[in-house]
C-alpha cells in the first residue's frame, strides 16, 4: 500500500482542538500501520495491527488516560468495522451501529472521517461496552424473531 497522509483531530474536553498529521501505511508482515508524532512535536510512533481500526484503537489507548480524544468516526462508541471491511479494506470503512440492529450499506462511514464534537466520541472501553450490549441485544432480537416462543 502506498502511504496515505491523513489529518487526525485530537482534543481534551474544554480545550482547543489539535490537528495532527498521520500516515496510514503497511507495517511488517503485511500488518497495517498508523504513524503519528505523539506527543505533538516528538518523534514518530508506529501503531501496528491487523487493520487500521485496531491501529487507531492502539493510539487511542495511549492518549485516553491523559483525557485526549480523537475526533473521528472510528472513535464513536457505536462505530465498528465488520469482518468483511476488515479483510477487504483494512477497516478503512466501519459501520455506525444502532443497538441490536443489523448494519446496512447506508451505515458505512470512513473510519478516519472527522466528527465535529468531542461529545460524539468515547473511549475504547466505552466502545467495547457498546458493542457488547449491541451483540447481546442483536442475539435476543434474532432469537425472538425466529423462535417467538423463547
Amino acid at each position: 500500500m502506498e502511504p496515505e497522509i491523513i489529518q487526525l483531530i485530537i482534543q481534551r474536553v474544554g480545550m482547543e482542538k489539535n490537528c495532527l498529521r498521520a500516515e496510514l501505511t503497511a507495517g511488517p508482515s503485511d500488518d497495517c500501520r498508523l504513524v503519528i508524532a505523539w506527543p505533538v512535536g516528538s518523534e514518530e510512533r508506529h501503531f501496528d495491527a491487523p487493520d487500521y481500526y485496531e491501529c487507531l484503537r492502539a493510539f487511542r489507548r495511549l492518549i485516553e488516560p491523559d483525557g485526549f480524544r480523537v475526533l473521528c468516526q472510528g472513535a464513536r462508541p457505536n462505530v465498528h468495522p465488520s469482518g468483511m471491511t476488515r479483510q477487504m479494506g483494512g477497516a478503512l470503512k466501519s459501520y455506525v451501529h444502532t443497538l441490536g440492529q443489523p448494519g446496512s450499506m447506508k451505515d458505512l462511514v470512513g473510519t478516519f472521517d472527522p466528527v465535529e464534537d468531542i461529545a460524539s466520541v468515547g473511549t475504547v472501553q466505552e466502545q467495547d461496552e457498546f458493542m457488547r450490549r449491541h451483540w447481546e441485544e442483536f442475539k435476543k432480537r434474532s432469537r425472538s424473531r425466529f423462535h417467538p416462543d423463547w
